[in-house]
């Protein structure tokens, strides 16, 4: 395929470190990336903890994108994938997860027993929620939004004592120095694996993205 491959993903400094993720593991396919604002980036004020947030609210825009044959590809983390998807789109390409594991990110470092009573410790998903007060019941558990950035900077300044965030999130973007502890969490099965969709009936591109092995 000597077109370079059109490839829509969330704008976010992590998701397009991830689509180069892909890409880094097949060097002679060139590529181009269509940045687009999901409703979940557009919309921070809906929280993910009450189970309200529509379930496509982080790949909506990037399934519309496919949709008008604008792009040949999106590249999201898979656990943001919906549970059904359009049916006219499907996923050609499923990577394994490097790392699964949650991190806790306070301020002054301090590891989740360290945290005083009462903390106020930043979430955006349900299990965790469901983990962190299986081991810490004394601790104040509340939604928490932005990118991976945002969230840090919201508990250096205050804003939080600590927050939850995936440990290869923090890995894929140089942040490694940020984690205080690796937590003993059950996570999502999908933590950490990148998922390829595309329109139905493309076999040429799940031969390109099946050539990466796991």
């Amino acid at each position: 395929m000597n077109t370079p491959i059109k490839v829509v993903a969330r704008s976010s400094r992590l998701s397009l470190i991830q689509v180069n993720e892909v890409f880094s593991k097949l060097p002679n396919v060139p590529y181009t990336i269509i940045p687009v604002k999901s409703f979940g980036d557009k919309h921070l004020d809906i929280s993910l903890l009450n189970g309200q947030a529509p379930d496509d609210m982080f790949t909506r825009e990037l399934d519309e994108v496919l949709l008008r044959a604008d792009a040949d590809v999106a590249i999201h983390s898979a656990k943001d994938l919906p549970a059904h998807l359009h049916p006219q789109i499907e996923v050609i390409a499923l990577y394994e997860a490097t790392d699964q594991t949650d991190s806790l990110v306070s301020r002054d470092n301090l590891t989740l027993n360290q945290l005083p009573s009462n903390s106020r410790i930043g979430t955006s998903s349900p299990l965790r929620k469901k983990e962190l007060l299986a081991l810490r019941p004394d601790v104040q558990v509340v939604g928490i939004r932005g990118t991976i950035e945002e969230r840090v900077a919201q508990v250096r300044s205050g804003q939080y004592d600590a927050a939850i965030v995936a440990t290869c999130a923090l890995k894929r973007l140089d942040m490694q120095n940020e984690i205080a502890q690796i937590l003993p969490f059950s996570t999502h099965p999908m933590q950490g694996r990148l998922a390829v969709t595309a329109l139905k009936n493309r076999p040429e591109l799940k031969r390109i993205f099946n050539k990466i092995e796991n």
